[in-house]
């Protein structure tokens, strides 16, 4: 019968030329073979190892106890079930290796020896954990637009080992950058580049994702990029939003990589994938919010004039006095009225009328303050609202509004219509805070003094 250790060398021997990594140590775990697979992924000879502690091999060494109390020792079994254990390489990196084996015993003696078998699942336990960030970045709430597609591209920067993310919008031959990962910052928002002077070309063209890992001695070696920017890795998707192709996700490289797989091809196209969802998700919000801005406008527009109407004045004015008892300022009110507006419709038209209106309203916005506030209150009646204003300054810049009224022409069919305005303004302090109706009831009466004063005229109560 052959020795035990004759055993061990024939089973070496039979082993040596597998691609897979193939360890065997002695019963207490110094190393007695590695094969050539071993020595190029680990950077270490034979003989550099031989008779040295497996744990030299090992990232963590709780791992190696570890897996000495469960696997690699005399009372262990051969176990054919893969784990899964982070490994060191002899110039500092480090590799995941799916690892089967355990103790292989002399049934003629108490001999034993350790044999593994690894494979390097490197690829796909950092695509599990890319998947896993992919799935924490596309559901947090925590997140805006900007955020979750900046995360995107930095997750795929770091997954591929390419330093530059790139997610583009193509408009016809342009291609803009949207978002970018670049070590330099050299790529902006709103950057331009012909389409056809870019690797997402290829993607565009055939509508799937393509990669190069070594341009220079590729199909594309001629291509324009690589002869302005000297870009030797690249990978890309299309980004589909709505049915309709949007863009590029794609990420790239001055140096060559490893051949793409296929688990980066996948990867790849479900990150472009989400951010297709998350650009449509993104349209559909903002269209929401648009549409809710523009309800919210119709709700307190006055749909003639384009000017807040009577609700919005109200809640304004509310708004304003109760903020006025807790200060040191005032709120200036005043009631504009159209004079003679009823001879108005009756004489020219309802047209000619609603022009009138629509006119005050245009000239407002040369003598009214952005904090101001100008409202249809009914009719041809119009509510100003001045917080904070000086009486005397309130009072000039209504009374600038009524003299422009009535220095202006209004053509309506070919005649000028006369129009004028009667004002009542009053004041509200933090001594004399009065409720929005008594407010408004002075205003009213100072505007129909303003009438009996022979119209045309700003009187203040």
């Amino acid at each position: 019968m052959p020795s035990f250790d004759m055993i061990q060398k024939l089973l070496g021997q039979m082993l040596g030329q597998i691609d897979n990594i193939i360890l065997m140590a002695d019963a207490q775990r110094n190393i007695t073979y590695m094969n050539a697979s071993a020595e190029d992924t680990f950077g270490y000879s034979l003989e550099e190892v031989i008779g040295q502690p497996t744990q030299r091999l090992y990232l963590n060494a709780d791992e190696f106890k570890r897996q000495g109390s469960l696997r690699f020792n005399e009372k262990g079994a051969l176990n054919s079930e893969g784990t899964v254990i982070r490994y060191l390489c002899k110039n500092g990196a480090s590799f995941y290796g799916e690892t089967v084996g355990g103790p292989i015993k002399d049934p003629d003696s108490d001999s034993v020896f350790m044999f593994g078998l690894i494979r390097d699942v490197s690829r796909r336990v950092t695509t599990e954990q890319t998947l896993h960030s992919l799935h924490a970045i596309t559901s947090s709430r925590d997140l805006d637009f900007d955020d979750r597609i900046d995360a995107l591209l930095h997750l795929g920067c770091a997954h591929f080992g390419l330093p530059i993310g790139i997610f583009s919008r193509i408009d016809g031959d342009q291609y803009v950058v949207q978002r970018a990962c670049h070590p330099e910052d050299l790529l902006t928002p709103g950057l331009s580049f012909s389409l056809s002077e870019t690797y997402c070309d290829h993607v565009y063209k055939a509508d799937s994702v393509q990669a190069f890992h070594n341009v220079g001695k590729s199909d594309i070696r001629h291509h324009p990029c690589y002869a302005s920017f000297n870009l030797e890795a690249y990978i890309g998707a299309p980004v589909i939003v709505d049915g309709e192709r949007y863009g590029t996700f794609n990420f790239s490289s001055a140096d060559t990589v490893a051949p793409f797989t296929q688990q980066d091809v996948e990867l790849v196209r479900l990150i472009a994938l989400w951010a297709g969802h998350e650009v449509a998700r993104f349209n559909d919000i903002k269209a929401l919010e648009e549409a809710h801005k523009a309800l919210e406008k119709v709700a307190i527009t006055d749909p003639l004039t384009g000017l807040a109407n009577r609700r919005h004045a109200q809640k304004v004015l509310d708004e304003c006095l109760a903020t006025l008892a807790q200060s040191t300022g005032t709120v200036c009110v005043a009631l504009l009225d159209f004079d003679h507006f009823k001879q108005i419709n009756d004489q020219h038209g309802h047209d000619a009328g609603d022009l009138a209106l629509q006119h005050l309203a245009t000239l407002s916005h040369d003598f009214l303050l952005p904090t101001d506030t100008l409202a249809r209150w009914g009719g041809e009646e119009f509510l100003a609202i001045l917080p904070d204003a000086l009486t005397s300054d309130a009072a000039t810049r209504i009374n600038l509004s009524r003299q422009a009224v009535k220095d202006s022409q209004i053509v309506h069919n070919g005649r000028i219509l006369p129009i004028s305005l009667s004002i009542g303004l009053t004041v509200a302090t933090p001594e004399d805070v009065s409720s929005r109706d008594a407010l408004i009831a002075r205003s009213d009466e100072a505007m129909y003094a303003a009438k009996e004063a022979g119209r045309n005229c700003l009187k203040m109560l």
